[in-house]
């Protein structure tokens, strides 16, 4: 049976007050379960990015609860949700947000320190997450000479830094090529699968579908299906 790691549930996003209000989410339920790639598409401005911020506690709702791990965060003040995102998120983002002045290596090892791993594994872990996804020969490029390609999966390796249960992936093929974009879902699909991660992914690429165990879609801050 597939284990529960994360649970929204009717959570809204109002933003502005009065004639100016707008409402970004709504009543927007969503599950996620330990080794399935979930999917949320939608046109841009649907809302997908608000959810995913969301549920990656880097956002609050106006409204309703995020459930992670058992615990109802709704309550939690800011220092409480920093410490749950260290714990139980890793984030893909869609501009890669690499630091430029550091290697590949350095990159994945500035998240281990932040995760208080010990400095005699920081090295040897970002070694082996980079072998992980096919970088041991790049580990001290720079992001200037990376490819678009490998600038994401680097990112991916930071992602999985730590050994985070739930991974939340931004548009993670919006700057890459067909081919290396189809590469890279297939190796997020991996890891849901072979290391039991939960896997979202947030885009409007149909691609995407190919490697999803589950679709849902937003229109105008509402799940449609």
């Amino acid at each position: 049976m597939d284990k529960l790691i994360l649970e929204t549930r009717a959570v809204n996003k109002i933003y502005g007050a009065g004639a100016a209000q707008v409402a970004a989410l709504q009543s927007a339920s969503v599950t996620l379960t330990q080794g399935k790639v979930l999917l949320i598409m939608g046109p841009s401005g649907s809302g997908k990015t608000t959810l995913l911020s969301i549920m990656g506690c880097i956002l609050r709702p106006t409204f309703g609860d995020v459930v992670v791990h058992g615990r109802n965060i709704s309550a939690c003040d800011e220092r409480e949700l920093a410490s749950i995102r260290r714990r139980y998120f890793g984030f893909v983002f869609q501009a890669f947000n690499l630091f430029r002045s550091l290697t590949a290596q350095e990159n994945v090892e500035v998240v281990l320190r932040m995760k208080g791993r010990s400095k005699q594994r920081i090295h040897a872990e970002a070694a082996d997450l980079l072998d992980r996804v096919g970088l041991a020969r790049r580990a001290h490029a720079y992001p200037r000479d990376l490819s678009g390609g490998e600038k994401q999966r680097t990112a991916i390796a930071r992602a999985l830094a730590g050994d985070p249960p739930i991974i939340l992936a931004d548009e993670p093929t919006a700057n890459l090529d067909s081919k290396t974009g189809r590469d890279i879902l297939q190796l997020l699909r991996g890891h849901a699968q072979e290391l039991h991660k939960a896997v979202t992914i947030v885009s409007h690429d149909p691609k995407v579908e190919e490697v999803a165990h589950r679709v849902i879609y937003l229109e105008d801050g509402r799940l449609k299906s």
